[in-house]
């Protein structure tokens, strides 16, 4: 059972399925079929469980008091983890090549900035960029692999996702800070302290508020579709950070998820939007 919950764990399941679910419903929003829908999930799953992987593979050496990191606490091999990240690689890539060249270009670009995160990045002060970055590659890959033309409210999100991504890397690195420091990583966060860091994050998520609330603002009205997803997607933020704000880890680590579910509401509002017009 252990190995079990440990190859779970390695892929970084929370944070690999919020992408997968973002891809699928951000396909079915722009017209694409659900084949199309489950081919940019199913490489979102791959791309993103390559990515968690290696990030253990690396940090393996510092992750050792770290008792829910499988392969540093050894219920995992490195050869193990190895193939894991090799073969979700290989899985993301063949079903966005199966998707087309603009998404297998976008699903390539997307593995080459969680590369540069684990390899480097995320021990420097640009440790947010990747996460910025990675989540504006969303929206255009879901365009993309619904084979729709991509709407100019689609890309002012994919921008607006940068701002959101930073925020989400501020609080991801809010839930790791004592451990990062503890071991010498240096990164945004540790760089910033707690207090800077948290109000980084506040700011850039009310920007992305901000810039989806003017994208969406014919969802406003009583009948608009976006306006439950939108208004649920504030919540969801609002409470994120609000728990990035304690003092315990695990407190922290739901705080930056429940930003990454606040942003994918956020798209989905902006999105409907953009689908109605």
């Amino acid at each position: 059972m252990a190995r079990f919950v440990g190859l779970i764990r390695v892929v970084h399941p929370g944070p690999t399925l919020l992408n997968a679910a973002a891809a699928f419903t951000l396909v079915q929003i722009a017209g694409g079929p659900s084949r199309r829908a489950l081919l940019a999930a199913v490489t979102m799953l791959g791309v993103h469980a390559f990515i968690g992987t290696l990030n253990d593979l690396v940090d393996r050496h510092v992750d050792g008091a770290r008792g829910e990191k499988p392969i540093a606490a050894g219920r995992i091999s490195v050869r193990a983890g190895s193939l894991i990240a090799a073969a979700s690689l290989l899985i993301g890539l063949i079903s966005a090549a199966a998707l087309g060249p603009t998404s297998l270009l976008i699903a390539s670009l997307g593995a080459m900035l969680g590369l540069a995160y684990n390899l480097g990045l995320k021990r420097s002060a640009l440790s947010w960029l990747p996460f910025a970055l990675g989540v504006a590659l969303i929206p255009p890959f879901a365009w993309a692999a619904a084979e729709m033309p991509l709407p100019s409210t689609i890309e002012a999100l994919s921008v607006a996702a940068i701002t959101g991504g930073g925020a989400l890397a501020m609080q991801n690195g809010l839930a790791d800070r004592a451990a990062d420091t503890a071991v010498g990583v240096r990164g945004a966060v540790v760089r910033l302290g707690d207090r800077r860091a948290w109000i980084v994050a506040a700011l850039l998520h009310l920007c992305t508020l901000v810039v989806v609330c003017t994208l969406s603002g014919s969802t406003l009205g009583p009948s608009g579709r976006g306006v439950v997803p939108l208004i649920a997607g504030a919540a969801c933020q609002l409470v994120g950070l609000g728990l990035s704000a304690t003092l315990q880890p695990g407190l922290r680590r739901r705080g930056w998820e429940l930003g990454g579910v606040g942003l994918l509401l956020l798209a989905i509002a902006a999105a409907l939007d953009s689908s109605t017009t």
